[in-house]
């Protein structure tokens, strides 16, 4: 399950890391966004097999955070809602090695 102890710190996103990850063929992905001083953390979800750059836009959902300790956490706990509430979906998503291209 997704752990915010087991994530990377929010000073990772600090210094322009992005958190990425897959949680039973859900994608996610959480970066900073948006120029100083109105950054802002921007979480994505997406279904696998394929990464955020071979995903079309129109799969991905996003959700936009305050940029702060607090933010990574609420980012967090939204991207853990958006696995339960949409389990099915997640839970049918082929393996990479049957992904069609």
């Amino acid at each position: 399950m997704l752990d915010k102890e087991k994530m990377m710190p929010f000073n990772f996103l600090s210094y322009g890391g992005v958190i990425t990850g897959e949680q039973k063929g859900m994608r996610y992905r959480l970066k900073r966004v948006g120029e100083k001083p109105d950054f802002k953390l921007c979480a994505t979800v997406w279904p696998g097999p394929f990464g955020f750059d071979a995903t079309a836009a129109e799969k991905k959902t996003d959700g936009e955070f305050p940029y702060s300790p607090e933010g990574r956490e609420a980012a967090i706990e939204w991207m853990r809602q958006q696995y339960e509430e949409r389990r099915d979906e997640w839970d049918n998503i082929p393996s990479i090695l049957d992904a069609k291209l």
